[in-house]
């Protein structure tokens, strides 16, 4: 299992938690619901927020464009799972990865050579995920932000700390009614000792529709409420396009780390070069967050499509590769519908 002060870590980190669930709670409580509308008698304001808290706000939609079907992004949801390495004999827990979605009003650029007004509403979905095996640590954070303009539409970045901090880019939208991505990453060339410069960007054009890696993700919801038994899309990874489908595959009744039983659908990831991209070793390794890659195997909640479990495989420096397993841990403000199940009897377990 861990070390001695990761598994301090890690109940300061699960009592951290918990605080700020307690507090997530309080917030929604107070700001969630829409107002109500001026009456001539006024009304006692414990009613007011009562009546107002039982509206809840509607999801963000999200429309990438062509055939590509629209996303549904919660507006304050947080899932927290766990993460575990196959380390041949056991089973290590490394880390944790918690995903938060959130809907803001998009603030105006304090860069800006004159004011502007806010904008619409921005989703973002980030991924932060740390932990530690053996002599290697990582903490990375992925962000997909969607924005109410036409570039860019979608900024995706990611940013890993191990022994050195690097960054990633990648900006979809439209140019001139164009398609188009902008892929830049950071480098140590050229940069002050012990520091790293972004490269220059690169900008392509790409198939109406693109997302991003995060968005993929996202799409399994869509599979599932929409009641599809596949689901195709092309998806942007760095300056590369891949042809991304999803098919519904075997159920099952699955235990989470909490002791909690869901019923999930497996969701199959069949990645393929999108047509005129180069062929090759490379063109062939398909990597999904935080790198896993290999036989990548995606567990959702049958009714919903939120995500219970993530296995696959993942490379620890530049030789070793183990198996990932990342499981549900925690969850809040998630979808309606999804709800863990009664564990199955001794016989259903056989």
């Amino acid at each position: 299992m861990f070390f001695h002060a990761i598994l301090q870590l890690a109940g300061l980190q699960r009592a951290l938690w918990r605080f700020a669930y307690q507090v997530a709670l309080q917030v929604l409580a107070f700001g969630a619901g829409a107002s109500l509308q001026a009456e001539a008698v006024a009304q006692d304001a414990t009613f007011e927020e009562a009546s107002a808290a039982a509206v809840p706000a509607p999801v963000y939609r999200y429309e990438p464009g062509a055939d590509v079907p629209a996303l549904l992004i919660p507006r304050s949801e947080r899932l927290v799972y766990r993460a575990y390495l196959d380390a041949g004999i056991v089973m290590a827990h490394v880390g944790s990865v918690e995903q938060t979605c959130t809907v803001a009003t998009q603030e105006p650029s304090v860069l800006a050579a004159e004011p502007v007004e806010a904008g619409g509403e921005t989703a973002a979905i980030k991924l932060f995920a740390s932990g530690k095996y053996l002599w290697y640590e990582l903490e990375s954070t992925l962000e997909t932000r969607i924005l109410p303009q036409e570039w860019p539409r979608v900024s995706y970045q990611s940013v890993s700390k191990s022994s050195q901090t690097r960054r990633r880019e990648v900006l979809l939208g439209k140019k001139e009614g164009a398609s188009i991505s902008s892929y830049r990453g950071d480098t140590k060339k050229g940069a002050p000792a012990g520091t790293r410069i972004w490269r220059p960007a690169k900008e392509r054009s790409v198939p109406e529709g693109t997302i991003d890696m995060l968005t993929a993700v996202f799409q399994a919801r869509t599979l599932i409420r929409e009641k599809r038994e596949t689901l195709s899309f092309p998806l942007i990874d760095k300056d590369r396009v891949w042809n991304l489908r999803l098919r519904r595959g075997g159920e099952r009744r699955m235990e989470t780390t909490a002791g909690t039983f869901f019923d999930v659908v497996e969701v199959v990831l069949e990645p393929e070069p999108n047509a005129g991209e180069a062929v090759g070793e490379k063109a062939e390794r398909f990597e999904g967050v935080f790198c896993i890659n290999g036989t990548i195997h995606l567990w959702v909640e049958k009714k919903t499509g939120v995500a219970v479990r993530i296995q696959g495989d993942l490379p620890i420096g530049d030789v070793i590769t183990l198996g990932i397993d990342v499981v549900l841990d925690s969850y809040s403000d998630t979808p309606e519908g999804f709800a863990p199940v009664i564990a199955p009897s001794a016989d259903q377990q056989k």
